[in-house]
């Protein structure tokens, strides 16, 4: 009998294990968790990417599940609980994994260790904007009005508009009270009827009032100064530690195997190169991530850290 070469034997040795853990792919579908309910922001950004990543070789196929609830919370453990072998995959948000875990004392999950990082698939930045008939016309106007009680309604507590309030606070010393509504639509309503001062909302969502010149832009919060605006000044333009992006990832449970995450990898570059997601990102004020799980994590690391900082330093907690 001729023997095998060891190198030859190592192969043979590994290809079952290789094997099984390509298995889910493309032989069936993978659950995609999206933690929060449909119609909502992070919903609308899985919509709008699952279906081109679906179109991509070597790429599993997704079909969404959403699981809502205690602030993407529910979701997020599920993704967290499931098994680590390809068959679940999921949303991970500005949420999830950067201001829910200082805004909750108690959660069901780690957001550093029960999660593979897969990429950043997406972050836009957030706006602030007042009444068109407002005296309040620039940034500027803003910053002058110290001593004077405003207020600034979100889309509810511990969203991006709501802790975006308490950065603008706690950079500037504003005198401003957070009015939190259940959704976005009821802000939008009392701000043009003038019963509050500001929205601070992500820019798809604040762009629409801002055309139609019923409400302005006075400010972004970015590194740089979005192109749908370009002559609206960023926040760091007038205050230091004020970069805000309202985030979503990719991610799977802890202990994803190599094969997959790379074979992921690949999907996500492929999708996010992709001109027609592309310009369905440049409509919303997306700025696409880079597919690099190292660099996810260590991103994660950041949020986690800063969001820390402004919710204890504003005394937040929803729980």
């Amino acid at each position: 009998m001729t023997a095998i070469p060891r190198r030859a034997a190592l192969a043979l040795g590994l290809a079952p294990a290789l094997a099984r853990a390509q298995a889910p792919w493309p032989h069936r579908p993978v659950r995609y968790i999206v933690p929060y309910p449909p119609g909502g922001g992070a919903d609308s950004i899985a919509r709008i990417f699952v279906p081109v990543f679906n179109e991509q070789p070597g790429a599993p196929f997704l079909v969404i599940d959403n699981r809502g609830g205690a602030g993407g919370n529910i979701g997020a453990e599920a993704l967290a609980r499931s098994p680590a072998d390809g068959s679940v995959l999921g949303q991970i948000t500005i949420g999830t994994h950067g201001t829910n875990p200082s805004l909750f004392p108690r959660l069901g999950f780690d957001p550093l260790t029960d999660f593979t990082p897969i990429a950043l698939m997406g972050q836009q930045q957030v706006t602030i904007s007042v009444h068109a008939d407002t005296p309040i016309r620039t940034l500027d106007d803003l910053l002058a009005r110290k001593g004077v009680e405003m207020t600034s309604g979100s889309s509810g507590n511990g969203t991006s508009g709501h802790l975006t309030t308490e950065v603008l606070k706690a950079r500037t010393g504003l005198a401003i009270t957070h009015v939190p509504y259940r959704g976005s639509g009821p802000a939008w309503a009392d701000l043009l009827a003038k019963r509050i001062d500001m929205v601070a909302e992500n820019i798809h969502v604040a762009l629409p009032h801002h055309q139609s010149g019923r409400t302005r832009i006075i400010a972004v919060t970015g590194r740089t100064r979005s192109p749908l605006v370009p002559d609206v000044p960023i926040l760091m333009e007038r205050m230091p530690d004020s970069v805000v992006y309202s985030w979503n990832g990719v991610a799977g449970p802890a202990g994803l195997p190599a094969p997959l995450v790379a074979q992921l990898v690949q999907a996500m570059r492929a999708t996010l190169a992709n001109p027609a997601l592309r310009l369905r990102y440049d409509e919303l004020g997306l700025e696409a991530g880079e597919p690099e799980p190292v660099a996810f994590q260590a991103f994660i690391r950041e949020q986690l850290a800063f969001w820390k900082r402004i919710i204890t330093e504003a005394k937040i907690s929803l729980d």
